[in-house]
Parts: structure tokens; C-alpha cells; sequence
């Protein structure tokens, strides 16, 4: 009997370790089908505009499958994106109070919430979300990038210069011309001359490209009585930037007529046609060679740039040289009279364009209302412009 016994052991262990098994596959396969149906179920709440459930359900699985942590910053990324913030820093919140998060995921979660907190306009929640992700050694470039975004909304301009000092080398000097700008708004908003000075200065340090910091410079100097000063940054925009050379061509005017060298303001000039400033330079010169009894010059300065640049603005001046020169009579109304349409259109089309997005504007915006750009406003060129 006994040894019958000892014989049916090994039967009993191996039955009872296939029941075990099978037991626990059935518990695996229960609990697979129990996820399935509630997901269906959470999904019938999305398409159904029931978020809330959706999202209760949604969590209460999290304590069942951590398995499922990706697919739920998924889901609060997707609330967020359709402006349902606050059911987006609901998910993550629950995300992040699991003990059984891994140090990556927790990161992760703590990035996509203050993703949410930005999203929903708490920006010194979102900032300090950040500040903590970017003081970590493998922290991402997204979340420095983040934090930048802030400082330019809520107009923090040094806490945003501060950030990009903090960045690699490589990413300091991609980010100069961005920087830059930060330096210029400090510049505007500084109480006093000297101060606001400075932080342009710092600006051209930074970036000698800066064609704001240049003209704004030129116009600080002018304002200050240091006109040498001003006329060596007017040089300097030329070779920087000219595009926005017509911007200066007030200040130019004021200086060198201050220093009485209609030479050098003439050379000025022509330096910057040749280099394709555009036909409001062009324009300020024959104005100044009309005023010196040029007048042979002036026209055929306008009409060489009119051949190989036309734009309206040019042949406007053109019109106007010959209505002073016109005879009273029939001739002389019309030609008035088409100068006057020519006008009206140029007043109509706008003055500068956003080369990033082609936001059209009648006056020069550093930082572009439509892509938040800096510095991609620049005057329209072609028939409408210069």
C-alpha cells in the first residue's frame, strides 16, 4: 500500500502544479478580458463626450496593469491637445503619486503635467516643474526650451538670458540671435539711457548680426547728442542687416546733417543702394540731390533703380519730380491725379511681411504677432514695396 503511495506522489505534485498553472492562466486571461472591456468601455465615454467617466475609468486601471502608464500620458496628452487641460493634469497627477514609478517615467509624467500647467496658463507651476527637470544632468533640451517659452510670455527677459548662459556651447551660440532680442526688450524697458544702453551693447556683443540692437543703438546715440557713435552703428547695420537700413534713414539724416557732411550722407547712401537697401533709400538720395539743386541727377538715379528695381514707391517720386517740373493744364491734373491712386495703393499694401509666416503688417514688430518669431519682420520687396 505504501509503495502504491509513494508511486502516486509524483502523479499528485505534477496534477497539482498543471492545476496551479492553469489556474493562474485562467486569472491572467479573466484579467486581460477585464481590460479589454474596460478600455472599450472608456472608449465608448471619449466618443460618446463623457470625458469624466472616461477618465475615473481610465485611472482607476492604473491599479490594475502598470503596463498601461504609457497609454494614460498618451490619453492626458490627447485631453490636453482638445483643451480639456484640467482632465489632462488629472491623469498626470495620478501618474506621478505611483510609488511604482520608475525614476523615467516620473520624469516623464512630471514633463507632460507641466506641459499641462503651461497649457492651462499656470506658469509658475510649469516653471517650477522645469527649473527641477533641467537642474537633473540627463535632463532634456525640451524641457530648457520649455522654460524660455514662459520667460518670453510673461516678459522675464533676464530670467530667460539666465537660462540660455546655463546651455552647452553648441546651443549658446544657436540661440545668440534669440538672446539678443531678450537683451534689446530689457533695453526698452530699462528706466534710464545708460542702462538701456548697455544692454544693447550686450546685445551686439552677443550677436554683431543684430540689426535691431544696431538701429536702436544708432537712435539712442542720436537721442544722446554722440553722434559719431551713431553714424559707426548706421555703418554697421549696413553690413549687418540691410533690409532694415530704411529704417534708419531718419536718424541718418538727423546726424549727418548735424555734422553738416552732406558728403558722407550722400556716400552712405549710395553704399546702401549698391547693396540693395531699396527704393526708400533711393528716394531719401534724390530728395537730398533735389535739395542741392541736382535735379538731372535725382531723376536719372530714379529711373536707373526704376529699370532695374520698379516698384511703386519709385515711380510715386518719379511722378512727383515731373509735376514740379509740369506746366499748369490738362497733362499736369492727370498725371496729379495718377500720382494720387499710385499713393492710395502703397498706403493700402502693408509695409513689412513676416519671412517666417508672411504675417503683413503696416509697421515694424520685432517679435511677430502671428509665429512669435523675432526679428523675421522685414519691409515687403518687390513691386509693392522696396
Amino acid at each position: 500500500m505504501l509503495e502504491i503511495l509513494f508511486l502516486l506522489l509524483p502523479i499528485a505534485a505534477s496534477y497539482g502544479w498543471y492545476m496551479g498553472r492553469r489556474s493562474i492562466r485562467q486569472n491572467q486571461q479573466n484579467q486581460q478580458k477585464k481590460l479589454s472591456r474596460d478600455y472599450f468601455t472608456g472608449l465608448n465615454f471619449l466618443l460618446s463626450n463623457e470625458s469624466d467617466k472616461a477618465v475615473d475609468l481610465f485611472i482607476s486601471m492604473l491599479d490594475v496593469d502598470d503596463d498601461t502608464i504609457d497609454t494614460h500620458m498618451s490619453l492626458g496628452s490627447l485631453f490636453r491637445k482638445r483643451g480639456e487641460v484640467d482632465r489632462s493634469i488629472r491623469i498626470h497627477q495620478n501618474l506621478i503619486a505611483r510609488p511604482s514609478l520608475t525614476t523615467e517615467q516620473r520624469d516623464l509624467a512630471m514633463m507632460e503635467l507641466g506641459k499641462d500647467y503651461l497649457a492651462a496658463g499656470f506658469y509658475d507651476r510649469a516653471e517650477e516643474i522645469f527649473l527641477n527637470l533641467v537642474s537633473q544632468d540627463d535632463h532634456t533640451e525640451e524641457a530648457e526650451n520649455l522654460l524660455i517659452d514662459i520667460y518670453q510670455v510673461t516678459k522675464e527677459w533676464q530670467k530667460a538670458i539666465d537660462i540660455t548662459k546655463r546651455l552647452n556651447r553648441k546651443r549658446q551660440q544657436k540661440l545668440k540671435p534669440l538672446t539678443a532680442h531678450f537683451y534689446c526688450q530689457l533695453a526698452e524697458e530699462a528706466d534710464d539711457m545708460a542702462s538701456s544702453q548697455k544692454a544693447l551693447q550686450a546685445a551686439v556683443k552677443l550677436d554683431p548680426q543684430c540689426g535691431r540692437a544696431l538701429l536702436t543703438l544708432a537712435q539712442s546715440y542720436a537721442d544722446s547728442g554722440n553722434h559719431s557713435q551713431a553714424i559707426n552703428m548706421l555703418k554697421a547695420l549696413l553690413e549687418a542687416d540691410v533690409e532694415l537700413f530704411s529704417d534708419g534713414l531718419a536718424v541718418a539724416k538727423t546726424v549727418y546733417e548735424h555734422n553738416q557732411d552732406c558728403q558722407g550722407y550722400r556716400e552712405l547712401l549710395t553704399q546702401a543702394i549698391e547693396k540693395g537697401a531699396g527704393a526708400s533709400v533711393v528716394v531719401s538720395l534724390a530728395k537730398h540731390l533735389i535739395v542741392n539743386d541736382e535735379h538731372k541727377q535725382a531723376e536719372t538715379l530714379v529711373l536707373d533703380n526704376l529699370y532695374r528695381h520698379p516698384t511703386l514707391k519709385g515711380f510715386q517720386h518719379l511722378m512727383r519730380m515731373q509735376l514740379d517740373q509740369a506746366e499748369e493744364g490738362q497733362a499736369k491734373q492727370s498725371l496729379t491725379m495718377l500720382e494720387k491712386l499710385v499713393e492710395q495703393q502703397i498706403k493700402f499694401r502693408p509695409s513689412y511681411r513676416c519671412k517666417e509666416c508672411g504675417f503683413p503688417a503696416h509697421s515694424l514688430y520685432w517679435h511677430c504677432p502671428s509665429c512669435k518669431g523675432w526679428g523675421s519682420i522685414k519691409r515687403v520687396r518687390g513691386l509693392d514695396g522696396e
